[in-house]
C-alpha cells in the first residue's frame, strides 16, 4: 500500500484485500500550505513577548506559557474573501495543550487580522493556520464556512515586515519577568507561570497646615488617625477602603492594579472650625507599576484670645499694666513703657508719641484714637495688640488669615508701615493710607477675639463611618 499524505485530508491510493486504508496525519513541513499572510506582530501590555530568529534565520515570537497575547496577521488576501470579511477564524496549533481556536477581526484595513489568545497549558512551538473552515471544502457535501476545523493556510514568519517564506509561530521562552523581560532560555518543560503584571501603591498624607499656604513647610506637623478612602480598592492592600494616617501622618495602598485611575478622599471633622487648605479629593492616574504620593494639609480656627482697647482701659486693664491690685493705679509698670516705646506709634498730629510711666497720659492717648490720621488709629489698634501678646497670653506665633502673617509678623508690619517720610500722618488720599487701614483692620479684629490658626492643632473628631467617605 502507498500512502500520500497531505494537510488534514488523505489521498486513497490502494486497496488491500477488499479493505480501504486513509490515514490523516498532521503535517510533517509547513512549506507546502503557507498561506501568503504573515504574523507581523504580537504584543501583550502584562506578559513578555520578543521577536528572535533561530540558527537557520527563521524568525518567531518568543512568548511565555500562561500569558496573553494580541496576534497581528497581515497580508491576508488568499482567506476571508481576500482579506476583505470583518473576521475569520484562525487556529493556534499546539501538540501540548491543545488547539486554540478564536475569531481574528479585521483591523479596517485589507488583509489585517488581530486576535487575542490567553493560554492554558499551551507550550514550546504554536503555527498559527488562519481561514479555517467547518469542513474540507473539496468534499462534495462540504458547504464552507468560518470554523475550527481546519482546511486553512498557515501564517508565515515575519522577516523585515514582510512575509519571511517560512512558517511563522509562537515558542514559549522563560523570562526573567516583566517588565524586563530579559530572555533567560527555552520553555521545554512547559511550566514556566506567567509573570503577574506589575502592581503599584497610593500613600496619603495628612499635615497641619499652619499657615493655609497648601504646601507643607518645615516644622507643619503630620497628622495622625485622619481617615482616607480609596475608590476602587481593587486588590489594594491591606485590604480596607479607610484607613487612618498613621504616627508619620501618612497611610499607604499597595498591591493595587495598575495601570489604573483612582480617587483618595479625605474625611470631614465633626469641628466645623477644621478646613482644606487643599482640596479633599484627589484622582490618580497609577502607571503601569508606579508609585504615587499626595499631600493633604489642613487647618483649624480658634477664637485669638485677645483684648481690646477698651480692656486696657479699665480696671482690669489697669491691674496688668500697674500691678494694682483695685486697678486703680496711677503708674504704668517699667516693662510695659519699654514695650509702648518700642514701635514707632504716632499721634493725631502725626508726631511721634513717647510714652511716660502715666496710666492716665496713656488711656487719654488710647482712647483718642480717631481714623482720621489712619496711623494714629493703628497706632492704638496695635499697642492694645502688643499689650495682649506680652501680658495676656495671646500667642504671636499664631497665624492670621487677615494679613497672611503670624501676629508677631504683623505686629512688625504694622510697626515698620509708620516709619519713613508721610508715613505717621495718614489722612484721606496719602498713599499710604490703604495699606495702613489693612493693618488696622486685621489688628482690630484680632482685639476682638477673632479667629486665628492656632500653633498646635485643635481637638478633632471624626463621624462612623466617615464622611464622604463611602
Amino acid at each position: 500500500m502507498k500512502i500520500k499524505l497531505t494537510r488534514g485530508k488523505c489521498t486513497w491510493i490502494a486497496v488491500i484485500a477488499a479493505v480501504a486504508v486513509c490515514m490523516t496525519v498532521s503535517r510533517a513541513g509547513a512549506a507546502d500550505n503557507l498561506g501568503h499572510g504573515f504574523v507581523s506582530n504580537v504584543t501583550s501590555s502584562t506578559n513578555c513577548v520578543y521577536s528572535d530568529t533561530n540558527g537557520g534565520g527563521n524568525q518567531f515570537w518568543d512568548i511565555q506559557a500562561g500569558g496573553t497575547y494580541t496576534v497581528t496577521l497581515s497580508g491576508v488576501d488568499d482567506a476571508a474573501n481576500q482579506g476583505m470579511d470583518p473576521t475569520m477564524k484562525v487556529i493556534v496549533h499546539n501538540s501540548v495543550g491543545g488547539n486554540i481556536c478564536v475569531t481574528a477581526t479585521q483591523t479596517g484595513v485589507d488583509g489585517v487580522y488581530t486576535f487575542t489568545i490567553t493560554l492554558d497549558a499551551q507550550c514550546k512551538t504554536m503555527p498559527i493556520e488562519y481561514g479555517t473552515l467547518t469542513c474540507n471544502p473539496k468534499s462534495p457535501n462540504c458547504v464552507p464556512v468560518a470554523g475550527c476545523q481546519g482546511f486553512g493556510v498557515f501564517a508565515q514568519d515575519n522577516v523585515g515586515g514582510i512575509a519571511g517564506g517560512n512558517e511563522g509561530h509562537l515558542r514559549t521562552t522563560i523570562f526573567d519577568g516583566y517588565p524586563s523581560c530579559a530572555k533567560q532560555g527555552d520553555d521545554d518543560t512547559c511550566s514556566a507561570s506567567p509573570t503577574p503584571p506589575p502592581t503599584g501603591s497610593i500613600t496619603v498624607c495628612k499635615y497641619f497646615d499652619k499657615n493655609a499656604n497648601g504646601f507643607q513647610d518645615a516644622g507643619e506637623p503630620p497628622l495622625t488617625g485622619w481617615p482616607f478612602c480609596i475608590n476602587p480598592l481593587d486588590g489594594g492592600t491591606p485590604a480596607m477602603v479607610t484607613q487612618l494616617t498613621a504616627n508619620g501622618g501618612c497611610a499607604t495602598w499597595s498591591n493595587l492594579t495598575t495601570p489604573g485611575d483612582y480617587v483618595v478622599t479625605e474625611a470631614d471633622a465633626n469641628e466645623t472650625n477644621w478646613h482644606h487648605s487643599t482640596g479633599g479629593t484627589s484622582m490618580i492616574m497609577l502607571a503601569s507599576g508606579g508609585t504615587e504620593t499626595r499631600s493633604f494639609g489642613n487647618y483649624c480656627l480658634s477664637p485669638s484670645g485677645e483684648l481690646t482697647l477698651g480692656f486696657w482701659s479699665n480696671k482690669n486693664g489697669n491691674k496688668i499694666i500697674t500691678g494694682n491690685t483695685n486697678g486703680t493705679g496711677t503708674t504704668l509698670l517699667p516693662a510695659v513703657v519699654t514695650l509702648l516705646n518700642s514701635c514707632q506709634l504716632v499721634n493725631a498730629n502725626g508726631t511721634i508719641h513717647t510714652f511716660t510711666n502715666s496710666y492716665s497720659a496713656f488711656r487719654t492717648w488710647l482712647l483718642g484714637a480717631t481714623a482720621t490720621n489712619m496711623a494714629y488709629m493703628l497706632s492704638a489698634q496695635l499697642a492694645a495688640l502688643k499689650l495682649d501678646v506680652a501680658y495676656a497670653g495671646v500667642d504671636g506665633n499664631a497665624f492670621d488669615l487677615c494679613s497672611h502673617m503670624t501676629v508677631n509678623g504683623l505686629i512688625g508690619a504694622a510697626c515698620d508701615s509708620m516709619t519713613g517720610p508721610g508715613n505717621q500722618l495718614t489722612l484721606a488720599g496719602n498713599p499710604s493710607r490703604p495699606g495702613q487701614e489693612m493693618l488696622k483692620n486685621c489688628i482690630d479684629a484680632i482685639n476682638n477675639n477673632g479667629d486665628v490658626i492656632p500653633v498646635a492643632p485643635c481637638p478633632v473628631s471624626f463621624p462612623n463611618p466617615p464622611a464622604p467617605c463611602p
